[in-house]
């Protein structure tokens, strides 16, 4: 049996001049795939999600909401957000990232993540080259996102897919880390493959002859078919996408606008002080006492208010 899958890393084109698809395609074709989920990553950023979330909700396909972040010493993260309070952490994180930096670059450092962050998953993506020192920034993710720490296994047909199966899983079973399946997709279709390719030129301000190792080797950061992804990875590894998945339950229709506390003085609400308001303002405007029909609309106006919890709008 073919497992199901859930996509966990996912460039949109609001990673500028790396990914190759809008965040729409890539939502819609998940969807067409049979993917159980898909995970929106783009590099320091959630600018794509909006557009991901209403599309999701169309396609009726579970949308997580993450980053890809690479850090100031070189080491690559993907966070993805599980609850409400990751997707506050990630969004300060994204903000302390891009202010440290020159308009359209970030920096983040190990130091600026916050110990055991609440409500996010962490996974961290090895060097193409397994050096010594890779085990010391394993070390680091499980220990600064214990209990929600993952080394992510990203194949692209390479001729060295079941020695990296191998090796990365080494350093799991070491560290005490699961290892999970990832895409590192940067296009919905195959056939995006040469947009992507002229857009990495830009990125790297040399004509498109030029750009050789830069460039992808072939054509496999796609949405693939599941049929196809199981060929590569083990289906432990795709297995473990779906537990992943589970435990990312937030979703933006949980995000509503916070309005400051200091528009209610102390001992009021927002309909008591709005009703005060209100009141001298009639006041005001009526110093003999105000006409029965326009009390009977101020007090319509306030009941429909105090319905919708519109108060702090109007203070």
């Amino acid at each position: 049996m073919i497992p199901s899958y859930a996509e966990l890393h996912c460039l949109t084109s609001y990673s500028f001049l790396r990914g190759a698809s809008d965040p729409e395609e890539l939502v819609h074709r998940a969807a067409e795939l049979g993917y159980r989920a898909l995970a929106i990553t783009d590099e320091c950023s959630v600018a794509g999600v909006v557009r991901a979330h209403v599309a999701a909700k169309d396609a009726k396909l579970k949308l997580i909401i993450g980053t890809e972040l690479t850090l100031a010493d070189g080491m690559k993260l993907l966070l993805l957000v599980s609850t409400i309070a990751g997707y506050e952490t990630l969004c300060e994180l994204i903000t302390k990232a891009r202010r440290a930096a020159p308009k359209g670059e970030y920096r983040l450092a190990r130091e600026d993540m916050p110990f055991v962050p609440e409500g996010l998953q962490a996974l961290w993506i090895p060097p193409g080259k397994i050096v010594p020192d890779t085990i010391l920034q394993g070390e680091w993710v499980a220990n600064n996102f214990a209990g929600n720490a993952w080394i992510a296994i990203e194949l692209h047909r390479g001729a060295d897919d079941s020695v990296r199966i191998e090796e990365i899983e080494a350093i799991g079973a070491r560290l005490g880390l699961t290892c999970v399946a990832a895409g590192d997709v940067h296009m919905h279709a195959r056939s995006r493959k040469k947009l992507q390719d002229v857009m990495t030129a830009i990125r790297c301000k040399c004509p498109l002859a030029e750009v050789g190792r830069k460039l992808q080797p072939n054509g496999e950061r796609y949405l693939r078919s599941i049929g196809r992804i199981s060929a590569i990875n083990p289906p432990r590894l795709l297995a473990t996408t779906l537990d992943l998945a589970a435990r990312c339950t937030f979703s933006l229709d949980e995000i509503r606008y916070e309005y400051p506390e200091e528009l209610v003085p102390e001992g009021e609400t927002p309909t008591t002080h709005l009703r005060t308001l209100t009141m001298k303002g009639l006041a005001r405007r009526y110093p003999t006492g105000a006409p029965g029909s326009v009390m009977q609309t101020v007090e319509h106006e306030l009941r429909l208010i105090e319905e919708l919890a519109y108060e702090p709008f109007f203070l």
